[in-house]
């Protein structure tokens, strides 16, 4: 993903996103759908990926929260960023106390587990630190590791994307080899395998907040016909989904595979 190579300036320098930062707000948002059919019986469907775009949703989310604290502390210039910009998401979540990467490079939070979005707030006045910090708790599990399929976690806490089945089957743009489409293990978008085995996730309660609920219609499609859709039939059931990123072609070639 060379696209993680640009910007390095302003991956580490907020300052350069919004001018005069000084405080980066960084929040987590529950977003379990529990074990549904379409994200756990083939062709796959990543659990995130199944509700409205998180994209939209946190930074709506975000920008009410500048405007509270607008309200309360008068004029705040600040921007909200959900995965949509070059920030270190999950370095600022750990610095802000919210958890601890953990040995698949997931942020694992004690309390509810890796199945969360992350959004930040950059802001131009002083927040004042929790001052917590949440130890790594990952101690000697390898469950993550010994259950990627891919072997795309090379050594803990490191992962070569190239191998990771969400990178296949979203952001690779050239066809997939044969050896490729045989390690998608039953996924046609994203993967949940090594949150799945993770044993933070293990109570992890289901999301309640309304709008971040699956689609019903995604709950209830008959997968049969994934690698069947028409182009027009894609568009109606995920255009207002993640998958949509992947592009009708990609999702029907991976479903295809499986």
């Amino acid at each position: 993903m060379s696209y993680m190579e640009r910007n390095i300036d302003k991956r580490l320098d907020p300052t350069i996103l919004v001018p005069n930062a000084k405080s980066v707000v960084t929040v987590l948002l529950n977003y379990f759908p529990g074990s549904p059919l379409v994200s756990t019986t083939p062709p796959k469907i990543s659990r995130y990926a199944i509700s409205p775009d998180y994209h939209v949703i946190v930074k709506d989310m975000l920008y009410i929260l500048l405007e509270k604290l607008r309200k309360e502390f008068g004029s705040i210039n600040g921007r909200a960023f959900v995965d949509s910009a070059p920030v270190l998401e999950r370095a600022w979540a750990v610095k802000a106390g919210l958890g601890w990467i953990g040995k698949n490079g997931m942020l694992i939070n004690p309390k509810i587990g890796s199945y969360t979005f992350i959004g930040e707030l950059i802001i131009d006045i002083d927040v004042e630190s929790l001052g917590i910090q949440i130890p790594n708790r990952c101690g000697s599990c390898n469950k993550c590791i010994e259950a990627c399929p891919t072997d795309a976690i090379v050594l803990p806490y490191t992962v070569d994307a190239r191998k990771c089945i969400s990178y296949l089957t979203i952001e690779k743009k050239t066809t997939l080899s044969e050896k490729e489409r045989e390690n998608l293990s039953d996924w046609c978008f994203g993967c949940d395998i090594c949150q799945e085995v993770c044993p933070w996730n293990r109570k992890v309660k289901q999301a309640r907040l309304s709008n971040i609920q699956p689609f019903a219609n995604i709950l209830s499609i008959d997968k049969k016909r994934f690698a069947n859709l028409s182009e027009e039939e894609f568009e109606a059931n995920f255009a207002k989904t993640p998958i949509i990123r992947a592009g009708f072609k990609k999702f029907v070639d991976n479903c295809k595979s499986i």
